[in-house]
């Protein structure tokens, strides 16, 4: 007797790319009859041939084609004051996100808390209103009355990813469906100006996703002696002891907070059913409930019917925001650059001097302005600066004609022993070994994706977007990394699709482009000496905080290798090396006519551009940014040394927790 195999559960790609289940969504989209995304097509447009439009979507779909449409942002004002911002798909994609929220809602449906009431089938304000009343009455008259600061737009992406494919777990498709969100959340990214955050507010799958992120606040709160009754980002908590409520409000902020959430402080408050309080337009106080006005802003839908009524074309809101004006920033470190041939430094007067053809003077700088020389291997150096150099502590760096390091001239820096046997045990250990090379990956692969993210704000490259979304999988997989070694995998996997990506997005770039070295073409040769100038400057940063250059965790260490230098880099080379050199070219700063492409191989970089290149890289550093964890701005050199420091700190405490590396902001 031959038992039956159990039927495979169906692809949940494949239910939602299918003609019947668009065809179902489409129909709901038409009769919400909402407003046309920032393609200005309506859904009356749409109608006309919706069946051979569907099948097309459909087969574009399966083959990897489809390409999402402009998002239309539309400022609503709210009731309690300020605006609400809709960022509103096309419909066509509206189409594919309600057939998304339609296949997956049967899924993720039977997860959810009883505890939540928003966007869900069989459920609304009325149960929420009726779930208050029936814990008021079991004694629950305790009330924490709880808002979350901007819970749309603070929702991180990585996480609601990882959350969605945990959610999925078992059923066919899941990759895919992952994927194609994934996908979506970063192409809305380039018209919230967001990355790696949010989610648009007038997207169908929208809800069901904001769900899912709260569900571990649901699991959190309810059911500890205290109840929750949550509608979207508005939530209260009841408790019947007054000593419960410390508790719940605690662990409710560390819930939010390990989802990168906070309460709101000025609308979060603890009162009593003797007072009152309002929550979802009713008035709860004593035993009664007096229904208010509602809030029509809390329909989305609602809103864009609205919108529909009244419909003009929205301004564009990516417009590029204007540079910082860079008076009274701090520049950071004074560095001296000589390239030109013939160039000689002399003393004058305690002052490097510099003198052009036939000993003309061409500027004399105080030692107190410079704190590095680099010298290329044409420039004529008496050795009276060498001494002047070592008296005044100013760096001194012999650079070839490609921008690397020659040599170097440095005062030795003592009394770090303890730092640096601190650092030699991390980088031995390979528990601290794996948890700081981890930080830098994560730093590192963060920043390539804000990086592009900024170039394709603009240009809004698919190849670019797609590769965003696979980059943001390897990304998850971060947590999973067991050793070094994993993690420079991890970090090549990356790469493959961060160079090409970078090339589809720089003008002139070889195609498809490949990191080289020695480089073979103008980007690469602009990126290498780029880099050779950021490592001068991270290994200033390094002796500074008393590190010792060569004990690294991510790079090995081995002799003459600055491994902690090339990893204290890592976080600084997608703004200030590929990003730069990818601005030079855009902005015409750099050409191909100013590279020349030897014989032999290689490429020359002609005197005009590597003025250019120095020039951009002294102004990019002058800029000043946030500081990562801190509320100040520093300047990049500042900003190079801070990160050493913090790093120095965390080994002496043996506490790698206290090392947090730059991270760019969108």
């Amino acid at each position: 007797m031959s038992l039956a195999k159990a039927t495979p559960l169906p692809s949940l790609w494949q239910s939602i790319l299918s003609l019947r289940q668009l065809d179902l969504a489409w129909e709901k989209v038409r009769s919400n009859g909402g407003c046309s995304g920032g393609d200005n097509v309506t859904v009356a447009a749409y109608q006309p041939g919706a069946a051979r439009r569907l099948t097309d979507l459909s087969r574009r779909l399966r083959d990897g084609a489809h390409r999402p449409g402009p998002y239309r942002a539309v400022d609503v004002p709210k009731r309690s004051g300020g605006h609400r911002r809709l960022l509103i798909p096309c419909i066509e994609d509206r189409i594919i996100h309600t057939a998304i929220a339609q296949v997956l809602n049967p899924v993720l449906e039977p997860q959810f808390e009883e505890s939540s009431f928003a966007y869900r089938p069989g459920r609304s304000v009325k149960q929420a209103v009726q779930a208050i009343e029936r814990w008021r009455n079991a004694g629950f008259w305790h009330v924490i009355e709880a808002d979350i600061v901007g819970f749309f737009d603070a929702i991180r992406h990585d996480l609601m990813l990882q959350k969605l494919e945990a959610a999925l777990d078992g059923h066919r498709g899941v990759p895919e469906v992952v994927d194609f969100v994934a996908s979506a959340l970063e192409h809305q990214s380039l018209f919230s100006g967001i990355q790696g955050r949010g989610v648009a507010q007038g997207s169908p799958m929208s809800p069901l996703l904001s769900n899912l992120y709260l569900d571990a606040l649901d699991e959190a709160l309810d059911g500890k002696g205290v109840r929750l009754v949550r509608f979207a980002d508005d939530f209260v908590v009841l408790c019947k002891r007054r000593c419960d409520v410390d508790r719940a409000l605690t662990e409710a902020t560390e819930a939010l907070s390990a989802h990168g959430l906070d309460l709101h402080k000025g609308k979060t408050r603890v009162v009593d059913f003797d007072r009152g309080f309002e929550f979802l337009g009713h008035l709860f106080v004593r035993n009664f409930v007096l229904q208010r006005v509602s809030d029509p802003d809390e329909d989305p839908v609602q809103l864009m019917r609205l919108i529909a009524g009244e419909d003009k074309v929205a301004e564009d809101a990516a417009a590029q925001k204007e540079i910082e004006a860079e008076a009274g920033y701090d520049r950071g470190d004074r560095v001296l650059y000589l390239t030109q041939p013939g160039l000689a430094l002399v003393l004058r007067n305690l002052s490097f001097a510099v003198m052009g053809e036939g000993g003309r003077e061409m500027a004399a700088i105080a030692h107190s302005r410079v704190d590095r020389i680099e010298a290329g291997p044409a420039i004529a150096v008496g050795p009276e600066i060498l001494d002047h150099c070592l008296a005044t502590d100013t760096d001194f760096a012999f650079i070839d004609g490609y921008g690397s390091l020659r040599g170097m001239l440095v005062k030795p820096e003592l009394g770090h022993a303890d730092l640096q046997l601190a650092q030699a045990e991390a980088a031995l250990d390979p528990a601290n070994r794996v948890e700081i090379a981890r930080l830098l990956v994560d730093a590192r692969i963060r920043n390539q994706r804000t990086q592009l993210f900024r170039l394709n704000r603009r240009q809004d490259v698919h190849e670019v977007t797609e590769a965003l979304t696979r980059m943001g999988r390897h990304l998850r997989k971060l947590s999973h990394m067991k050793d070094v070694d994993q993690l420079r995998g991890l970090e090549g996997a990356v790469a493959a699709e961060y160079w090409p990506a970078l090339g589809h997005l720089t003008e002139g770039a070889a195609q498809p482009f490949r990191r080289l070295r020695p480089a073979t073409d103008p980007l690469n040769a602009t990126i290498n000496y780029l880099t050779a100038v950021l490592l001068r400057d991270m290994r200033a940063a390094v002796l500074t905080a008393g590190l010792h250059p060569g004990f690294g965790t991510l790079h090995v260490s081995r002799d003459r290798a600055d491994a902690a230098v090339y990893d204290l880099m890592e976080p600084f080379r997608a703004p200030l090396t590929e990003g730069l050199a990818a601005y030079l070219f855009n902005a015409r700063r750099l050409r191909s006519d100013m590279f020349s492409i030897l014989s032999e191989g290689g490429v020359r970089i002609e005197r005009e551009a590597r003025t250019a290149i120095i020039k951009g890289y002294e102004q990019a550093v002058a800029k000043r940014v946030n500081v990562t964890g801190r509320k100040y701005k520093l300047a990049w050199r500042p900003m190079m040394r801070r990160q050493a420091q913090d790093l120095a700190r965390a080994l002496r405490a043996r506490n790698m927790s206290e090392f947090q590396p730059y991270l760019m902001e969108a």
